[in-house]
Order: C-alpha cells, then structure tokens, then sequence
C-alpha cells in the first residue's frame, strides 16, 4: 500500500521555496531601503535553517542498506551536471572572460546539494552515538568553525559545519515533536514572535553574512575575531532556531490547491537561478527601484511566476532525468 503524504511538510516546503525565490530577487535591492533589508535578513533566518531540519527529519532510513550509495547518486550527480551548466550559463550573460569549472567552489545555490550530502556522511557515522553528545559537540563545532580561516566556501565546508545541528535537530526529532511544533495554539504566539524577529533586524542592521554561515569570523568582523564572535554565532543559532520553529508552527497541516509543489522543489531550485542570473547580469533591478511598493510587488509576482513554471509538470517531465535521475 502506498504511503500517503504528509500535505503538513509539503507544504512547508513550498512556503520555504517561495521564500529561497523572493529572497534571491529582493537581494538586489537591499541597499535601497532599510525594510528591504531587514526582510532579507527575516527571511534568511528561517528558510534555509527549515529546509536543513526537514531534510534532517527525513534521513531516518539512513540505517537501511544502499542508502549511502542512493544519497550519492542524487545529491553528486545533480551537483556535477548544475555545477558546471551554470558555469557555462554566468559566461553566457555575465561579463566574465573565462568559463570557471571548479566543482570544490559551489556555484550560488549549489551548496546546498554538497552540504546535504556532507550530512549525510557525517550522520551516517554518529547515528549510533548518543544525541545528547552528538547535538552539544555539533554546536561547538559550528561555533569554532568560524575561527579557522581555511573553513570557509569551499566544498560548502564553513555551511556544512555551521548548519549541521540544524540537520542532526531535525534527525532526532520524532513525529511526537512535531505533533507540539504542529500545534495551532501557539500561532499567535509564533506570529509575534516572528514580528519581534523581524522588527530586531529593521531597528539594528547586522551584517547578512552571520546568517549564511559561509565565512570565518574574520572576514566578517571588523576587528579579530574573539570570544565574542562566537557568542555572536551562538546569539544567531538562537535566532534561527526560534524563528524556524515560530515558522513551522504556522505551516497549515491540511493539503492546500498548491500542496503539490512542495514535492517539486529540487526542481525550482536547481531551476530558478536561471532567471535570477540574468535578471542580476542584465541589472533589470535598476528598473523597479525607484519606491518601495513597486520592488515588493515586481519581487512578488517575479516569485509566483518562477514558483509555477518550475514546478509545472511539463517542466517536471522534461527536467526529470538530470534531477530526480528518472525517465
């Protein structure tokens, strides 16, 4: 018998992909105006986070034999053959003079793809420890990664460390968990702590880059890097972790008319970069940056169209070889 879907994490999914889409278009206006940046920063503190712990949660059947050998041939292969399209797609539209095939340097959203499979080897090996060892040490790791410069993006190393509790987070937890996160009487609560996040970020600018993970203290700070750097990396696992659990508490648990893209968004992932980097080359941003309203609703509706198309069952069918490696 068929197992049937939790619409619950389908539809977390697609709200993340909604979210990884608008974020990535409104980067472009950040310097514009504060509120624009501080939605950047709002977003950036969930979304990714979300999308590591549920890709956690569902690396339970790493026990059973040939997972490994499976995780490989989805995450490596895909990785490869993006890798090197979007080399050639950026000397296509950027001005750039040279074609750069380096698959140890991820091209923007392909570190995704290295990092979760990172995860999964390192999960593979502490699977039998005890989580309350395994989750303290990944936090330190993540904590004192930032202090060794050679930990940085490449290999997606500095993200794959800094972001590994999220995943182990989302390993232990059981459906029993999730049944408290799923819990609907806590969305007020959750709303208002997600406008307090959000408010945070409008009142004090922080530099973006404590939320992406991918570099080392110092090319961050403005100063060495000290005790406090990794206090302040502490300070963001909090935030993080919070505003991911606010934001799975207001994911509705019911199948809703677009439900089905959340299933679809290794697609628009892979894909999306086709349309934000020329719309990045070809500095179109240029052309919706005179008010506010009129970034926000190009930033919109950009996102709905790139959502629907690439998640379109044509464009599933077509892309499916290369992606989910299926005829």
């Amino acid at each position: 018998m068929k197992k049937e879907r939790d619409y619950y994490f389908d539809n977390a999914k697609l709200y993340l992909i909604i979210l990884v889409v608008f974020g990535h278009i409104i980067r472009s206006y950040i310097d514009e105006s504060q509120f624009i940046y501080a939605l950047y920063m709002f977003i950036y503190s969930f979304h990714m986070p979300a999308f590591v712990l549920i890709s956690g949660y569902f690396a339970k059947s790493i026990h059973k034999p040939g997972y490994i050998k499976k995780v490989t041939l989805k995450l490596l292969l895909p990785y490869i053959i993006f890798q090197t399209f979007y080399a050639v797609y950026y000397y296509l539209i950027d001005d750039v003079s040279t074609i750069k095939l380096n698959p140890f340097d991820p091209k923007w959203a392909m570190w995704f793809l290295i990092s979760l499979f990172s995860w999964q080897i390192i999960l593979f090996i502490v699977k039998d420890i005890n989580a309350l060892i395994v989750l303290p040490v990944s936090f330190l790791i993540g904590v004192s990664a930032g202090y060794f410069n050679f930990i940085d993006g490449t290999l997606s190393l500095s993200r794959t460390l800094v972001f590994l509790p999220l995943f182990l987070i989302g390993y232990y937890a059981q459906p029993s968990h999730f049944k408290y996160i799923r819990d609907k009487k806590y969305v007020i609560f959750s709303i208002l702590v997600l406008s307090a996040v959000f408010s945070f970020y409008y009142l004090f600018k922080i530099d973006f880059n404590w939320l992406f993970g991918s570099k080392p203290y110092e090319s961050i700070e403005a100063h060495e890097p000290d005790m406090y750097s990794g206090l302040k990396r502490l300070a963001v696992y909090v935030i993080i972790i919070v505003s991911t659990i606010s934001f799975l508490n207001i994911v509705p648990n019911r199948q809703l008319k677009y439900t089905y893209i959340g299933s679809r968004t290794m697609f628009i992932y892979l894909l999306h970069g086709l349309f934000v980097g020329i719309f990045r080359a070809r500095n179109w941003n240029e052309y919706f940056n005179d008010h506010l309203f009129s970034t926000i609703i190009f930033a919109i509706l950009s996102t709905i169209f790139i959502v629907y198309f690439f998640s379109h069952r044509r464009v599933k069918k077509l892309t499916s070889p290369i992606i989910e490696l299926k005829k």
